[in-house]
């Protein structure tokens, strides 16, 4: 519970308010299954109201994973785009800590304040340790490696080796995700089709049990 409290609030809502609806959706979910059950008489009512429990709980709950994707994927979006703006400055011949500043008036608002953080903590600490907390905001082992190259730059004073090493990594890292997030489509389509396919499967059971339930009510 703690764990799903934790995901909730890192997506910037509020854990007591979600969990209130959950329970005012499931609660009504209920209510309508017992007004069903006690107006229909039959084994089918019990089964629906069964099936859409099942149904709700799980897609209430899986739209944290869902929000969560998303959250990371727009944060890695804005990673690669402030970065791509960066590596313009750099190559005209500013310094890391100019391009960075330079670079905010193009970024997403919340990329801008972690690029804020990192520059305000660069003025106090000289060491590698703030591009690595930068990137944690991120938990991808590759724009770990693209901050110490860039922290790189800073310690032998943008050396054109240290610059092409950085943009081969940006490039790379670019190139990799553009790929996952075809994949990711790709995956996203397959999943629509299957639950197509599982839901009218289901609807065709349902509607057989009806029919059954009837023909065998008449006779």
């Amino acid at each position: 519970m703690k764990k799903l409290k934790n995901k909730i609030e890192n997506l910037g809502l509020n854990y007591k308010k979600e969990m209130i609806m959950f329970f005012i959706g499931f609660s009504l979910i209920v209510l309508l299954a017992i007004v069903s059950l006690m107006v229909l008489k039959n084994a089918l009512s019990s089964l629906l109201a069964f099936f859409l429990l099942v149904v709700f709980t799980f897609v209430y709950f899986y739209r944290y994973s869902v929000m969560e994707d998303s959250k990371k994927t727009k944060n890695i979006d804005n990673f690669i785009e402030y970065f791509s703006y960066f590596r313009i400055y750099i190559f005209n011949g500013e310094s890391v800590y100019s391009a960075l500043e330079k670079t905010l008036e193009f970024s997403d608002y919340q990329i801008k304040g972690y690029v804020e953080g990192l520059i305000s903590e660069i003025n106090d600490d000289k060491t590698i340790a703030p591009f690595m907390r930068f990137s944690n905001f991120f938990n991808n082992k590759l724009i770990e490696e693209i901050m110490i190259s860039i922290y790189e730059m800073i310690e032998n004073g943008n050396d054109s080796n240290y610059i092409n090493q950085f943009t081969s990594l940006f490039e790379d890292f670019k190139l990799r995700t553009n790929k996952e997030n075809e994949a990711k489509r790709l995956g996203k389509f397959d999943k629509y089709t299957m639950s197509s396919l599982v839901g009218s499967g289901i609807i065709m059971i349902i509607l057989v049990y009806g029919i059954i339930n009837l023909i065998g009510t008449m006779l």
